[in-house]
């Protein structure tokens, strides 16, 4: 006996949710489907490797595969928009941690320096952008965020990403991957309504390069007198 359409419900949809849906729909059925998929995904981001789905397994597989040591080879799983990366992103989507766990996970670092924390900060400024694009911009939480990309776009740390604008499980286009800074990011992500095949929902709070743009002419202004 066939079931009817209308009553199939996705088996992998968070039960957590925001703006009034689950937290999983920001990613289109296609890419949960494919990260789902994923060897990545199954060996390191299912319960039983995780010992429990919790943000603390998560932290540690965000911290091994998105952390780096300064003066090391990279770890080949940081590179931005990839498979790894996605999969990633979509655990974090799937938790939903609080405003304040996703603080401490921006302040992971090393007191010797030889940790360096960009990839780490590049998941949490695409995870905020997606997942809470509909956030009213005088909200606490959207001030929060809004301060948070302000602060990066002048952040110029190199990094591996797939190119912005390109699908990592695309057949149609060559992927290639590229070194690109910080605030090129959050320069996307403020700018753009799609990051590597993910649709940024349109958003008001994260207006950054207006307010970009006009400080750049008051200093220059300044400079002028």
């Amino acid at each position: 006996m066939r079931m009817s359409k209308e009553f199939f419900v996705e088996s992998q949809v968070s039960s957590k949710q925001l703006n009034h849906q689950s937290v999983s729909l920001v990613i289109p059925r296609l890419t949960r489907d494919k990260i789902h998929s994923a060897l990545y995904y199954k060996v390191n981001l299912q319960d039983p490797s995780m010992r429990g789905n919790t943000l603390l397994g998560l932290n540690n597989v965000i911290i091994r595969d998105l952390g780096t040591l300064n003066n090391e080879s990279i770890n080949k799983k940081n590179v931005l928009g990839g498979v790894e990366f996605k999969c990633i992103l979509m655990k974090l989507v799937e938790l939903r941690p609080t405003i304040e766990q996703l603080d401490i996970i921006l302040e992971i670092s090393d007191a010797t320096g030889e940790f360096n924390n960009k990839y780490i900060i590049a998941l949490i400024l695409v995870y905020l952008r997606i997942q809470y694009y509909y956030a009213n911009e005088t909200s606490d939480e959207a001030k929060r965020f809004k301060a948070l990309f302000q602060q990066y776009i002048n952040d110029y740390r190199k990094m591996k990403a797939i190119s912005l604008n390109i699908d990592c499980w695309s057949q149609s286009q060559i992927i290639t991957v590229e070194l690109i800074h910080m605030d090129e990011l959050v320069h996307w992500l403020s700018a753009k309504d799609n990051i590597w095949g993910i649709p940024l929902g349109k958003c008001s709070w994260c207006n950054i390069l207006e307010d970009f743009s006009s400080d750049t002419s008051s200093d220059y202004d300044s400079d002028s007198d």
